[in-house]
C-alpha cells in the first residue's frame, strides 16, 4: 500500500470514527430522556420499544467502532513520525470513546434498574388480581411486602396478562445481556488504549534512544576535533623544538668554526 493510499483510509475512518461518536452522543442523548419516562404517567409500550432499539442500536454502533479502531490501527505508516501523530490521535480518539460508553453505561444501569422495579409491580399487581379472583387471598410474601403496596403503580403496569409479563421479563433479559456485551466491548477498547501507550511509548523510546545517540555522536565529534588539534598543537610545538635546536646547533656550529679560524 503507497502513502497516498495510507493516508486516503486513515482519513476515511477516521470520519467514519466521529461520525459513530456522534451518533452514538445523540442515541445516549435520547436514551437519557428515555429512561428519565420509565416508570411514571409518560411510560408506554412503545417507549419501552423505542427505548430497547435504540440500545441495540448504540451497542451496533459501538461494535462497528471498535472494528474502525482496530482498522485504524493496522494501517501502515511509512515514517516514524507519522507513526507517532497516528498512535496519537487514536488516543484521542478512544478517550473520547471510553467516555460517550462509559455514559452510556450508566444509563443502561439506571434503565435495567427501573425496568426490574416496574416489571415487578406489574407482576405484583397480577398475582394479587389471580388471588383475589380465585378467592385464596393474597398473602405471598414476595408480593405483599409494604415496598410494594406503597408504590404508585402505573397504568402499563395494570391489567397486565401473563404473557405480556412473560415479554416484559424477556426484555429485561435482553437489556442485562446488552449490559454484559458492552462491558465487554469496553474491554476491548481499553485494550487497545493499552497497545496504543505501548506503541506510543516505543515510539518515544526509540526517539530519545535516537537523541542518545545523536548527542553521543556530537559529543564524539567533539572530542575528536579536541584531540585532532591537540595533535596539531603538538605537531607544530614538535616542529618549533625541532627548527629552535636545529638554530641552536647551526649557531653553535657558527662560533666553533669562527673561532678557530
Amino acid at each position: 500500500m503507497n502513502h497516498l493510499a495510507s493516508a486516503s483510509d486513515f482519513q476515511r475512518l477516521n470520519n467514519a470514527v466521529l461520525s459513530n461518536l456522534n451518533k452514538i452522543t445523540n442515541n445516549t442523548n435520547d436514551l437519557d430522556v428515555l429512561v428519565q419516562k420509565l416508570g411514571t404517567q409518560e411510560d408506554s409500550e412503545p417507549l419501552r420499544d423505542r427505548y430497547l432499539r435504540l440500545q441495540n442500536d448504540t451497542k451496533a454502533l459501538i461494535q462497528q467502532t471498535n472494528h474502525t479502531l482496530e482498522e485504524i490501527r493496522k494501517i501502515p505508516i511509512k515514517t516514524e513520525a507519522d507513526e507517532r501523530q497516528k498512535q496519537s490521535l487514536i488516543q484521542n480518539l478512544t478517550k473520547t470513546y471510553t467516555a460517550k460508553i462509559t455514559h452510556f453505561q450508566d444509563i443502561q444501569r439506571v434503565g435495567a434498574r427501573k425496568e426490574k422495579e416496574s416489571l415487578e409491580r406489574a407482576r405484583a399487581v397480577s398475582y394479587r388480581r389471580q388471588s383475589v379472583n380465585n378467592g385464596s387471598g393474597f398473602d405471598n410474601h414476595a408480593y405483599t411486602d409494604n415496598q410494594y403496596q406503597d408504590q404508585v403503580v402505573i397504568p402499563m403496569e395494570q391489567d397486565v396478562d401473563m404473557q405480556a409479563l412473560r415479554e416484559r421479563g424477556d426484555q429485561l433479559q435482553q437489556l442485562e445481556r446488552n449490559i454484559v456485551e458492552v462491558n465487554e466491548l469496553f474491554k476491548d477498547v481499553h485494550n487497545l488504549v493499552h497497545e496504543q501507550g505501548e506503541i506510543i511509548d516505543n515510539i518515544e523510546n526509540n526517539i530519545v534512544a535516537a537523541d542518545n545517540h545523536v548527542v553521543t555522536a556530537t559529543v564524539q565529534l567533539k572530542q575528536a576535533v579536541t584531540y585532532q588539534s591537540a595533535a596539531r598543537r603538538k605537531k607544530i610545538i614538535l616542529i618549533l623544538i625541532a627548527i629552535i635546536i636545529l638554530v641552536i646547533i647551526g649557531l653553535v656550529l657558527g662560533l666553533y668554526f669562527g673561532l678557530k679560524k
